[in-house]
């Protein structure tokens, strides 16, 4: 999609102009079996569709975030250790707050590159304004009115801030400034403050997503957690929407004159939102093992990152099912938020591309195809293993919307014994006799439900993800010697598991997870 940003960056949206959906048509509508089936498989895998699986990954990451914090900030350590302990209704609303997600991730990734001292978070804790764990976020408290965009949401819009203290203050002009550098620098862009009539629209938009695709649409919405309005040019023409990655994390903003249709309104939310899902799904397993792989792309002039071709494939793919529920809607949807509007068009391509010169790659259809093959052939390579499970569920999900026209999935792989987000092939090593044991210290946060582990090391922190054989493996290192752990690992995995002992503990080495005895 136009816009659409590498990871971490926020997700511009110029998109197609107000009115404008891409319908499938009438003659080549799925059933409404099919639409189900495929809104069930993309909304419910739990590694990359069901909004509670991410939630619950994201959470244990932060618990153990702010534990490895707590350790370089004695000051806030109280605070820090106060937050990792909470419930999830308690720790949610405060470390899905732009401002609070902001710091977390500007420190983590501080300590990662070794910048030494940094203390962001500590200083929104120390000031006081998280200390109330009642299930409203530090920046949300502020609001005035206080509005949530649709019922049950986590999320909220942003009306006014109202800041009584200098604390408070400082987080007002934190969540301003975040807003700034999202918006054009060369633009007079700014914040719309929205009436009665724009939040009625925006519920309206929740509700229809959510009796279309009742998994994949309300799926996006918890993964919002600030909505608000805004204008802004850009150089192709007026934003239409925008979503935020680290600099203005789990926020979307939409143009105003989004909301005057309602089928164009539910089709932004849809597209924001699965910027935001795809951007909690990356902070807890990595899908590109080749950070700087570009790739070329017909209808733009500039050449994407691979990663950025993942956010683009995620977003049409789920737009084909978007406009096949659309074109399919009961007269009953119809009845209560008119027809859809349809066109054969996505967004334009940019002057000066070859799909501009040559009058291709003018639909949704095409550009899921071409990027399906890029990201499945062309360069699967540059993937991850996660990465690879990402474009081959996805791909395979929607692939009878559009039978022929999608590259077939990859025959299953099997699961490695080692962390998921490291994205290499290690060989085997020679075994320690002596066996291993667990490096000290390192923090874990188990999944069971999910089947993982997520180990970090407090002093350089790198999140590893254990899939269950993985944590198998790092559960046995427990300082005997080899003989016994390979009988206790052909006693939980099989007889015929060994090929699979030296590539795991290799593994696992190379993350810093275990030792050998008398290292």
């Amino acid at each position: 999609a136009a816009g659409t940003p590498a990871a971490g960056r926020p997700a511009r949206s110029p998109m197609r102009p107000p009115g404008e959906i891409e319908v499938t048509p009438v003659d080549a509508v799925p059933n409404d079996d099919l639409i189900s089936r495929i809104d069930l498989a993309l909304g419910s895998d739990p590694r990359f569709g069901d909004a509670a699986a991410i939630e619950t990954r994201n959470l244990a990451r932060h618990r153990l975030g702010l534990g490895v914090l707590a350790r370089h900030h004695p000051g806030a350590a109280g605070r820090l250790e106060r937050l990792a302990q909470a419930g999830d209704a308690e720790l949610r609303p405060l470390m899905y707050d732009p401002v609070l997600r902001n710091a977390f991730e500007n420190d983590l990734t501080a300590l990662e590159r070794g910048a030494g001292r940094t203390g962001a978070l500590a200083g929104f804790l120390e000031s006081g304004v998280a200390d109330t764990l009642d299930g409203v976020g530090p920046c949300e408290r502020l609001s005035e009115p206080r509005v949530r965009p649709w019922p049950g949401a986590v999320s909220w819009v942003w009306t006014d801030l109202h800041p009584s203290s200098g604390p408070e203050r400082e987080l007002s002009a934190r969540l301003e400034e975040l807003l700034a550098g999202t918006l054009s620098q060369e633009g007079s862009g700014g914040r719309v403050r929205p009436d009665a009539g724009l939040l009625s629209a925006l519920t309206r938009a929740a509700a229809l997503l959510g009796e279309l695709l009742p998994r994949t649409g309300a799926g996006v919405l918890p993964h919002v957690s600030l909505t608000g309005f805004v204008r802004d040019e850009l150089a192709d023409g007026a934003l239409n929407s925008i979503s935020g990655g680290d600099p203005l994390p789990s926020a979307l903003f939409l143009a105003p004159e989004r909301l005057d249709d309602p089928w164009t309104a539910a089709e932004t939310l849809f597209h924001e939102g699965l910027h935001l899902k795809l951007f909690d799904v990356l902070r807890t397993g990595s899908m590109v093992a080749d950070a700087d792989q570009m790739v070329p792309i017909p209808w733009r002039v500039r050449p994407w990152t691979l990663t950025r071709v993942l956010f683009a494939l995620h977003v049409y793919a789920h737009l084909l099912l978007f406009q096949a529920a659309a074109a399919a809607a009961s007269p009953a949807v119809r009845s209560r938020y008119g027809t859809p509007p349809a066109t054969a068009f996505a967004d334009r391509a940019t002057p000066g591309s070859p799909a501009a010169a040559e009058g291709t790659h003018t639909t949704g259809l095409e550009r899921v195809a071409y990027l399906a093959r890029q990201a499945a052939l062309a360069y699967g390579e540059g993937l991850t293993d996660n990465g690879r499970r990402f474009v081959d569920w996805l791909v395979g999900a929607v692939s009878p919307l559009a039978p022929g026209h999608l590259p077939e999935p990859a025959p299953s792989r099997p699961a490695q014994a080692r962390p998921d987000v490291r994205p290499d092939v290690r060989p085997e090593v020679e075994l320690e006799a002596r066996g291993y044991r667990q490096a000290r210290p390192v923090h874990v946060c188990p999944i069971p439900e999910q089947g993982q582990l997520v180990a970090v090391s407090p002093g350089t922190p790198r999140f590893q993800w254990l899939n269950g054989h993985a944590w198998l493996l790092y559960a046995l290192c427990d300082g005997g010697d080899l003989t016994s752990l390979r009988a206790r690992y052909r006693e939980a995995a099989g007889p015929d598991a060994d090929a699979g002992l030296g590539t795991g503990l290799a593994g696992l080495l190379s993350a810093g997870l275990i030792e050998p005895v008398g290292a």
